[in-house]
């Protein structure tokens, strides 16, 4: 019978380099969708504050 021998913590090599190499793209993409909402943000309250500066012209013509 073959039996399965169990990983503990102190048997699991630590490698520094391939843990930032496994993290850094998911912290990356993490970082960009974070951005890309927080500007998609920005713009529609930057929007709607030109808008409501603007409506009193809306129907003068101009």
């Amino acid at each position: 019978m073959s039996e399965k021998k169990k990983i503990t913590a102190v048997e699991v090599d630590y490698d520094p380099i391939r843990m930032i190499k496994t993290s850094l793209p998911i912290f990356l993409a993490l970082f960009a969708f974070l951005a890309s909402g927080a500007y998609i943000a920005y713009r529609m309250v930057s929007n709607y504050n030109y808008n409501e500066r603007w409506k009193d012209y809306d129907e003068c013509g101009v």
